[in-house]
């Protein structure tokens, strides 16, 4: 089975975009769990998604990405860049 192309990288918007929606998926239809795999070019991506804290994973291991950062110099991955 050939994978679709999705297209480049994400832009800001689509960075945020994705994120609102994911936030409003994890609201409104995660129920315990969900895991999902997407065919790459680099092979497969595995998600996983949960209302649980996966065993031995801290907290501190997870980047917070709702709400959406109030800083515009933050990045997508929630790295702040700092100029001076």
């Amino acid at each position: 089975m050939g994978s679709e192309d999705p297209g480049g990288p994400l832009s800001n918007p689509e960075f945020q975009e994705l994120t609102r929606l994911l936030a409003r998926y994890a609201e409104h239809e995660l129920d315990q769990w969900d895991c999902w795999k997407l065919q790459t070019s680099y092979g497969p991506t595995y998600l996983q998604m949960s209302r649980e804290l996966p065993p031995g994973w801290p907290d501190e291991a997870f980047t917070t990405i709702w709400p959406l950062p109030a800083h515009p110099e933050e990045d997508q991955h929630g790295d702040t860049n700092q100029q001076q």
